[in-house]
């Protein structure tokens, strides 16, 4: 029986969402270090984040037995010859860019990502042990992210690390947040089953989450009114109207589907777009 889901919802079932936003902010971090990327560096980027969250997923929909609680799981279940076919593609694409493009730095930080990366599936799908509580991965994975989505613009630049640094930290903690919506929203068996899980681990934080997107959003206003790079401005200002925008939507979500809290923790991240124009 084919999923039926309305058509924004589709981005996030296709895995395109998360490597749409990584090279929104590949962009801005591009603008914060006044480099510029080129399209294989962007297409590199593209593939590597579809891969790593396919991957994801396609676990998370084996581990579930066939019994998924979300559309973007249940998806990987059907036509899996496709996706495998799909991702194949997609793999040799991004080794090809990656001779291609990449210096000598990035494959050094590229290797520290990949280990970081790594450590998430193990301790989410092999080894429960290497799981701590006191670091849920909802964290784990926004700040692996913001710093792979940052990586190529450092390789490049690497003097403009301090101009990166807080925008980098910022996007990272909005990424932290937003995964820790997710899990909130939505609530599968897994996370309410497992004692390490942020559910388990960190109620006071996610009974409180809306607190955080607003002390989060009110920081980065304020340092984005402190700094005196536009782009830098505009990288933590970005970060502000996003947190504020989660708070907002947070508070509310009792409104709303979960299949749309789920499209919004990723489009509500694009923010970077409102700035680009200037």
């Amino acid at each position: 029986m084919a999923i039926r889901a309305p058509w924004w919802l589709w981005p996030n079932l296709l895995n395109l969402d998360s490597p749409l936003l990584a090279l929104i902010w590949q962009e801005q971090f591009a603008r914060v270090a006044g480099v510029s990327v080129g399209w294989g560096e962007r297409v590199l980027l593209f593939c590597c984040i579809w891969l790593v969250y396919w991957a994801d997923r396609a676990l998370d929909a084996v581990e579930s037995g066939g019994k998924t609680e979300t559309d973007r799981h249940a998806i990987q279940l059907r036509g899996k010859p496709i996706w495998l076919g799909i991702s194949i593609v997609v793999l040799v694409v991004a080794t090809v860019l990656a001779v291609i493009t990449l210096n000598s730095r990035a494959w050094l930080g590229g290797g520290v990502v990949l280990v970081f990366t790594v450590a998430h599936f193990g301790a989410t799908h092999w080894w429960p042990a290497l799981r701590n509580r006191f670091w849920p991965k909802e964290w784990h994975v926004g700040f692996v992210f913001s710093v792979g989505c940052a990586l190529q613009v450092w390789s490049v630049a690497p003097g403009a690390w301090s101009s990166l640094l807080l925008p980098v930290f910022g996007f990272g903690a909005l990424c932290a947040m937003s995964c820790s919506h997710i899990t909130a929203w939505e609530v599968v068996t897994a996370d309410r089953d497992d004692p390490d899980s942020l559910l388990n681990a960190h109620p006071r934080f996610v009974r409180r989450l809306s607190w955080f997107d607003i002390t989060l959003g009110l920081l980065a206003v304020i340092a984005a009114v402190a700094l005196s790079q536009a782009a830098e401005q505009h990288a933590m200002a970005a970060v502000g109207i996003s947190a504020l925008g989660m708070a907002w939507l947070h508070d509310r979500c009792d409104r709303f589907s979960a299949g749309f809290l789920r499209a919004m923790a990723d489009f509500g991240l694009y923010s970077p777009l409102l700035f680009f124009a200037l």
